[in-house]
């Protein structure tokens, strides 16, 4: 966690204890746990975390020879939030798929910038 907000050092999985196991982030967690080799998206609602702000959630596997060793995910801002965030998160997907691939593959950062 980058902000250190209320979800800091919590846990997400959907078995376990944590607070926050059933909000957007995770969702997310859980999404990348069954579907790594996919990017997740988890639309927009209100992530207690954040004050109730509207939040919207990216994750992937991390995988390490083709075992699964952690969960990367990232949340989107509010002032991000399109009428149809499926369809703009779907173009930044696009435009963001090799990075997550070269992430998670251990691959050189790549050439365009974002």
């Amino acid at each position: 966690s980058v902000y250190k907000e209320l979800d800091f050092a919590t846990n997400f999985a959907a078995a376990g204890s944590g607070e926050w196991k059933d909000s957007g982030l995770g969702e997310a967690f859980e999404a990348a746990v069954k579907n790594p080799d996919e990017i997740n998206v988890i639309d927009w609602k209100p992530y207690g975390p954040s004050a109730g702000a509207l939040a919207s959630f990216l994750s992937t596997g991390i995988k390490y020879y083709g075992t699964l060793i952690g969960v990367f995910c990232t949340q989107m801002p509010p002032e991000s939030k399109p009428i149809d965030s499926r369809l703009v998160l779907q173009d930044t997907l696009t435009k963001v798929y090799d990075f997550f691939q070269d992430f998670k593959y251990d691959l050189p950062p790549p050439t365009q910038t974002l």
